[in-house]
């Protein structure tokens, strides 16, 4: 199984701070988040799900880990794409990778910590 990890620092305002995890290129995934090591939410695709007011989150730690299966016969890219809000700029970000078969798997791993 392919492994993609990714490290970010986030700044907050006094904002409520929202979560989107969409999984890309017509693939099949689900992502669970987690809030200094505490399940917060977990789903297919999140759209804007509530992490917390943001000054409630400087120096915490989020956690998204998300498996993702080819199930597209298209292609074997795999993607995840993120966008974080509630701080003074939005935070977007796209991780890919490209397994070798049909069927195969890969477990996205991101780290966001709030400052």
């Amino acid at each position: 199984m392919f492994r993609v990890k990714k490290e970010i620092a986030y700044k907050v305002a006094d904002d409520v701070v929202t979560l989107s995890v969409i999984i890309g290129q017509a693939q099949l995934g689900r992502s669970v988040v987690k809030l200094e090591g505490e399940e917060i939410k977990r789903g297919i695709n999140m759209r804007r799900a509530e992490i917390a007011v943001g000054g409630e989150l400087t120096g915490k730690a989020l956690t998204i880990k998300s498996v993702v299966t080819d199930v597209n016969d298209k292609t074997n890219r795999l993607s995840v794409h993120y966008e974080l809000d509630g701080g003074p700029e939005p935070l977007v970000e796209d991780v890919s990778t490209i397994v070798e078969q049909e069927g195969d798997s890969a477990i996205f791993r991101m780290t966001i910590t709030f400052e």
